[in-house]
């Protein structure tokens, strides 16, 4: 029997629990696609940070306790979950307009506004092969939204999405150095809550004005009381959460972005399956042509930041 060396054991352990948690936290797009014609997105989200706190408090009381929650920067982490709200927020209107495959694919535009706002947020300075990356991805998201593709106006939520996360993760980066990481999901996870009764409350005077489908219903639409079948679909959203960032936080902690953070793109073949099997749903030509721009330039771009070895503007 050959002995395989610690550090290749971590790293495949690293890249099984990566694409484990994308795999679990893919199961969470179809359960709110489907419950989008019938409860507010505002809803949906608090009942995934409801049933997603217990989880995360564990995770604090494990790496420390409560207190911790009060010793790392909490302002400029509610802060960064605002961003992050607000980035799934349109995330999750998008799906109730496009396909799958459609949604994720521009999401993973994230890595390319990351090189982007990289200089402005965190001081870095991309070199032109990254630019040029970020270029080629940006027109794939022209090709998706081509005119003779099945596309609307909502194929800019899921961009709007990934410049919102792209930011909050640049934040994190820039300020986040010594907070521990369940600290982080926990602030994040409480704005999650705390962020969608207080938007349901500001959005109930226009309650049912967006009409009964698309993205401006599902954000108008009036709170219900979900059915017992229902109710246990949106309440997984939150065990979803909770144990889908515990596996992608040990994995890039064990293993490195630039080792494993290509394997997030697993997330464009789940969203395709999902999207076939839940809805029946398949990507048009220009929606798969698109995706490839986008998550090859994303991938370039992720691999080359790694590449330290190279001169700066490279």
């Amino acid at each position: 029997m050959i002995a395989v060396p610690a550090r290749i054991a971590g790293e495949r352990l690293a890249m099984a629990s990566l694409l484990a948690g994308i795999a679990l936290f893919s199961i969470q797009d179809p359960i709110i696609k489907a419950m989008s014609g019938a409860y507010p997105v505002t809803e949906t989200i608090a009942f995934r940070g409801l049933f997603a706190l217990p989880i995360f408090t564990l995770l604090v009381l494990r790496a420390g306790g409560l207190e911790l929650l009060r010793r790392h920067r909490p302002r400029v982490l509610i802060g960064r979950g605002v961003l992050m709200l607000a980035s799934y927020t349109a995330f999750y209107l998008a799906l109730a307009e496009l396909p799958l495959a459609t949604t994720v694919s521009l999401w993973f535009t994230a890595p390319l506004f990351m090189v982007a706002l990289s200089g402005l947020i965190a001081g870095e300075h991309p070199g032109w092969r990254r630019w040029l990356a970020v270029a080629v991805g940006f027109g794939g998201v022209l090709v998706i939204a081509h005119p003779s593709n099945e596309t609307s106006w909502a194929v800019a939520l899921p961009v709007l999405a990934g410049a919102l996360y792209a930011t909050g993760q640049l934040v994190a980066r820039r300020v986040g150095g010594g907070i521990p990481a369940p600290v982080i999901s926990w602030q994040q996870n409480a704005v999650y809550l705390v962020g969608a009764l207080a938007a349901s409350a500001l959005l109930a005077p226009l309650a049912g004005a967006g009409g009964d489908t698309g993205s401006l219903g599902f954000l108008l639409r009036p709170w219900a009381v979900p059915s017992g079948e229902d109710f246990l679909l949106l309440a997984l959203c939150g065990p979803i959460a909770g144990i889908g960032s515990t596996l992608i936080v040990y994995a890039y902690r064990s293993a490195g972005p630039g080792r494993i953070g290509v394997l997030e793109y697993s997330a464009m073949l789940w969203a395709v399956l999902w999207g076939f099997v839940v809805f029946g749903d398949l990507p048009t030509p220009w929606t798969l042509a698109g995706a490839i721009l986008i998550a090859g330039s994303g991938a370039y771009a992720v691999l080359r930041a790694a590449d330290r070895g190279r001169p700066a503007g490279a």
